[in-house]
């Protein structure tokens, strides 16, 4: 937005023109005539007209100041063009923040840092008195200030405003003020919208979540020409419909916030929705991006008994009993039904069969667990299997999986000792074999079969069924 100056500035220039035009020759050049003299614009205070404002530098500072307005609330006030020229836009996160640099005529600078927005585009004409920012905070700053510069081909200059050079420059503010003409000129007329620079925003969090554990979501907001971070924005994440946690950037763009406890339900994909949105403000467009996170969670099953026995007359067929069925869950939850008390099957009895899947969250685990206090298994032309105080559990997590088997055996009468491995078989002749601690893996999970009897014919009993296993774990 151009901002008019008053009359006065016009009447000025007349009447300076008129007393060139009258003024007697004489030999002498002024110094602009002179070869390799540079014109010095006449620059004003870059801040809006009759404002007060106050300035300092500090030690090591250079050849620049800061300003801040004498009656304060520098944030959010107009920054103006010292003098016309071409208003380039700049970002410098570690150090001058948001900034602009106007090249005028002759190989003179001016800059103007620290700016909240910019309120001109990149590569703008831009007349004296144009607002081109704001006041603000950006970069490496304590507090909303302008921090000023000029320039003369690259070489920082005493500053010279409103006619005056203000060097020496004092060392705290409040002892130097500046009074702005910039701009005087009445009603300077609504302003031009402010342009406002694409962005991206892109999530970059984790791929995986699980219910009762923190959840650390982030994602990086930059522009979306050229790809220059975008910081001091706030980002909100979104986990599923009703879980949010918000951010603001940092200097590299980057919004990160973590949701304490995910509390979201198992769907068929075992997924849940992640949004990530920057509503926009008087500097940037707004942009969202959306991911599919995994949802870690947990299945198991139980049971107690299952038989195959084909005798004559009259096979035995003795389904899983009892069956906790198929647990998939990402809460923490326990399924066991209720106990068989007793099993007689002409050939085998079992005694006080149990079973049950116990689930917990934060992090996700699955416990399997069957037990029998006792078994007794006499196949035709075999020699009895009897086995008392019978456990097989499976438990896994997403780091492992792991499984155990307590029981006493006897074969015909005979105490046999059992190694603790898994997989432990022992032969009982006429090609029937039993393998105590039976462990089966899979990708997720692990199953764990206290005993496991087989013979000729096809018989086929499983005693203590165990099995659990863990999805979505990276």
């Amino acid at each position: 937005m151009r901002i008019k100056r008053r009359g006065t500035l016009l009447t000025g220039l007349l009447t300076t023109l008129a007393l060139a035009l009258t003024a007697p020759a004489t030999g002498t050049a002024s110094a602009a005539d002179e070869p390799g003299t540079l014109a010095k614009p006449a620059f004003l205070a870059p801040f809006e007209c009759d404002s007060v404002w106050t300035y300092s530098t500090y030690p090591d500072h250079g050849n620049v100041l800061d300003f801040v307005k004498a009656e304060g609330a520098s944030a959010g006030a107009p920054v103006l063009a010292s003098a016309a020229g071409t208003a380039t836009r700049h970002n410098q996160p570690d150090g001058g923040g948001q900034y602009i640099r106007i090249n005028h005529a002759d190989g003179w600078t001016t800059e103007y840092m620290h700016l909240a927005t910019y309120e001109v585009a990149d590569g703008a004409q831009v007349a004296q008195g144009t607002v081109i920012g704001t006041v603000g905070s950006t970069g490496n700053t304590t507090g909303p200030h302008l921090h000023y510069e000029q320039e003369l081909n690259g070489v920082h200059q005493d500053i010279e405003l409103e006619g005056d050079v203000l060097s020496p420059y004092p060392p705290e503010y409040g002892e130097k003020f500046i009074t702005s003409t910039n701009g005087c000129d009445g009603d300077p007329g609504d302003p031009d919208p402010p342009v406002l620079k694409d962005t991206a925003l892109a999530y970059d969090g984790p791929a995986t979540v699980s219910n009762g554990s923190p959840a650390p979501l982030s994602a990086k907001l930059t522009e979306k020409e050229g790809g220059a971070p975008v910081a001091d924005r706030e980002v909100t994440l979104t986990l599923g419909t009703d879980q949010t946690c918000k951010a603001k950037t940092d200097a590299a763009g980057k919004a990160a916030c973590t949701i304490a406890a995910v509390a979201q339900p198992l769907t068929d994909s075992a997924t849940v929705p992640l949004k990530a949105t920057f509503a926009g403000d008087e500097a940037y467009k707004p942009s969202e991006d959306t991911a599919e996170l995994k949802l870690q969670h947990v299945t198991g099953r139980a049971y107690g008994l299952s038989a195959k026995v084909p005798v004559l007359v009259l096979p035995i067929v003795i389904a899983p009993t009892p069956d906790t069925g198929e647990v998939r869950t990402a809460d923490a939850r326990t399924v066991a039904p209720a106990c068989t008390q007793n099993i007689s099957a002409v050939v085998l009895t079992a005694d006080a069969l149990c079973a049950n899947v116990t689930t917990t969250t934060g992090p996700s685990t699955s416990t399997a667990k069957s037990t029998l206090t006792k078994l007794s298994l006499g196949l035709p032309g075999l020699p009895v299997v009897e086995a008392t105080g019978i456990t097989a559990t499976s438990t896994s997590t997403c780091t492992a999986s792991t499984g155990t088997t307590d029981l006493k055996l006897t074969i015909a009468g005979t105490p046999v000792t059992v190694p603790d491995i898994p997989d432990y078989a022992i032969d009982l002749g006429a090609g029937a074999k039993i393998v105590v601690n039976e462990q089966t893996r899979t990708a997720t999970g692990l199953t764990v079969n206290a005993l496991h009897i087989s013979g000729l014919g096809g018989a086929d009993v499983v005693v203590a069924s165990s099995t659990s296993a863990a999805h979505n774990c990276a």
